[in-house]
Formats: structure tokens, sequence, C-alpha cells
């Protein structure tokens, strides 16, 4: 519950004062909603790391194999990197750019899955009888 204050507080009290810089200087803008941005996520690092040992005891449990815990948190990555940056840049009036982000994104995320989907259909298949 402190986290979700914190990272609460910081978000409304970081939109105030864009509100107030773009304003008077709009130029800084930009760097401003980085700074906040990455503040906002260093606050995450703690339950992030709690989010990756349950995942890891998860793994454990069910035995799945190494390469798909990787590829999942490739995928996750790729995911949160890519809407963050999409998300500045809508925020920065170039939505065309955070578009193209968020469809680069899922594409690199099919091409990781590929492999997967591919052993996947391959296991349904050999159980359909021919």
């Amino acid at each position: 519950m402190h986290t979700i204050l914190k990272l609460v507080s910081l978000g409304l009290i970081g939109t105030v004062f864009l509100v107030i810089i773009r304003e008077e200087r709009g130029d800084i803008g930009v760097i401003l909603r980085l700074a906040i941005g990455v503040a906002l996520l260093l606050l995450l690092v703690s339950p992030l790391a709690q989010v990756l040992s349950g995942i890891l005891q998860l793994v454990d449990q069910v035995k799945i194999r190494g390469l798909y815990l990787g590829l999942l948190l490739r995928v996750i990555g790729i995911a949160y990197v890519a809407t963050f940056a999409a998300h500045i840049a809508n925020d920065s009036g170039e939505a065309g750019i955070g578009w193209r982000i968020e469809v680069g994104a899922k594409i690199v995320i099919l091409a990781l899955a590929l492999p997967l989907i591919s052993a996947i259909l391959h296991t349904v298949l050999k159980m359909i009888p021919s």
C-alpha cells in the first residue's frame, strides 16, 4: 500500500508540475516527463523483484523449461519498455511515432513467440489421429 501511495503522489505532483512548466517552458517538458517516468519506475524496483521471485518459484513448482521462462520475461520486458516509450511519444504530441513503437513491439514479440507457437502446433498435430 505504501508503494502505491508514493507512486500515485509522485505521478499526480509530476503531472501538475508538467502542466505548470508547459505554460512557461514547454521545451523542457519532455526531459521532465522522462525524469518523472524514470522516478516512477524506480519506485517499482522492489515490487518487480517480488514478481520475478514469484515467477521463478512458480517455474520451479511446475517445471517450466528455462526457454519458456526466458521468452516470457523478454516479452514482458519488451511490452513494458515499448508502452513506456510510446506513451512518452504520445505525450510529446507524436502519436504517429508512439503507434509505430507499439506496432514494432508487437512484431518483435510475435517473432520471439514463433518458435513456441510452432512447438505447440506440432504437439497438437501429433495428438490428432491421422
